[in-house]
């Protein structure tokens, strides 16, 4: 069967064998349309005729992976251009570019159940975290042991295993309950143990087989998780420190190492406990774990790709205004990391402000963002107030949550 591709601007017509592999045409620049030769109806054809009689469209185009459906200058109802599309199997994103409104159509691909969806393999995960975040406690408990500090090794082993995994549970709950109120298939969290690194695990993740339906669904989404993640943080922060341990500040040698303090972990010291002069805090293994769940809420929050931060900012500032901000993001973490380096180095002296470490995450936060952010399913209706209130509260917890240099080895 012989295919063609019609210009619907221009009229402009070529076979297969013709056309350039740019899905343009070369006179006018629209998108071609593809017939088949046969008479036999293509997807463009199937697109109109589903549409017929309920959608206003204008002009359907394809580039081989979008199809793009032209629905003129008017609003469509967005319910209605997803019960035309919907049982074609397209998600159909609702747009509007210089006052004109378009549902491009993707394929949807139904996952189904794979290995990885099976309960035996978030159980798994979850009790190989446990047991790795209880090593990670036990190392950090032995020096308090040592010290007289600590009469049980085990009790600062349980507690920073479960103060730490307190947190992350409910950062990712937070998620999969607003994934399943927003109607998005989303997994259950998958906890990642790594009995290698002084935390025990790299976190927990959950991911979302569905699209976002709105830009409200997007903030609130993005959001739970890093705001309930902090609401349990800090009751575990403040016992944390109330079970911490005054002493000299000779006690800390060379190699030992000290945390930054964010705004919020400051505050939450200052109302815990009360530190003569010429003393230091070896902070309980309970504590470590709260600073650890703030800071891990603030990483979440950065406003880049397709990270907590980045749903709300895509929600919020739109497409451009996401690129641009994920961009800038990913250039300033490389900056003051480059600086972080040159003051770690000695060329610089801005030790207590800048953090090599940076450097590490601003290249993992340009993968994260080379890949944008998909947006909605429906961008034309509006973000609330309660969004935009939330949008707000998200970003000053990131503000009172950052800590320019986490970690200072003596």
């Amino acid at each position: 069967m012989d295919k063609r591709y019609v210009c619907p601007k221009c009229g402009y017509e070529a076979s297969a064998d013709e056309r350039s592999d740019s899905p343009e045409c070369p006179r006018c620049g629209a998108l071609l349309n593809e017939e088949r030769g046969d008479g036999a109806p293509t997807v463009l054809d199937k697109v109109r005729e589903a549409a017929r009689g309920q959608l206003n469209v204008e002009r359907v185009s394809s580039n081989g992976q979008v199809v793009s459906v032209d629905l003129g200058t008017t609003e469509p109802d967005y319910d209605t251009v997803r019960s035309v599309f919907s049982p074609m199997g397209y998600d159909a994103f609702a747009r509007e570019r210089n006052g004109r409104y378009y549902a491009f159509l993707v394929e949807r691909h139904d996952e189904g159940e794979s290995a990885f969806s099976r309960p035996i393999v978030y159980i798994g995960l979850f009790v190989a975290t446990v047991l790795s975040t209880i090593y990670a406690g036990y190392t950090l408990s032995v020096p308090l042991v040592e010290e007289g500090l600590m009469d049980n090794v085990w009790n600062g082993a349980l507690s920073f295993s479960f103060g730490l995994l307190a947190i992350l549970g409910c950062h990712e709950m937070g998620h999969k309950i607003q994934s399943i109120r927003s109607g998005i298939d989303s997994s259950w969290p998958y906890f990642i143990p790594m009995p290698l690194l002084p935390l025990g695990t790299l976190g927990a993740l959950i991911k979302m087989k569905s699209s976002i339906p709105t830009n409200d669904d997007a903030v609130k989404v993005g959001a739970a998780g890093p705001l309930i993640g902090v609401a349990v943080a800090i009751p575990v922060t403040i016992i944390g420190m109330r079970l911490s341990y005054i002493v000299p500040g000779s006690a800390f040698g060379e190699g030992s190492f000290t945390l930054g303090s964010s705004l919020l972990f400051m505050a939450l010291s200052e109302l815990s406990i009360r530190v003569p002069q010429g003393m230091s805090v070896w902070i309980h293994p309970l504590a470590f774990a709260g600073w650890v769940g703030l800071f891990v809420t603030m990483l979440n929050l950065l406003p880049a790709g397709q990270l907590d931060g980045g749903h709300v900012t895509r929600a919020i500032f739109g497409q451009r205004g996401h690129q641009l901000i994920s961009k800038l993001v990913v250039r300033v973490l490389v900056f003051i990391g480059i600086l972080g380096m040159l003051s770690e180095s000695g060329i610089l002296n801005l030790g207590q402000y800048m953090w090599s470490g940076w450097l590490i995450w601003g290249f993992i936060a340009y993968f994260i963002t080379r890949g944008g952010h998909p947006g909605p399913l429906n961008e034309l209706k509006p973000l609330s107030t309660t969004s935009r209130v939330i949008g707000i509260l998200a970003l000053v917890t990131f503000i009172l949550c950052f800590v320019p240099v986490p970690i200072q080895i003596a």
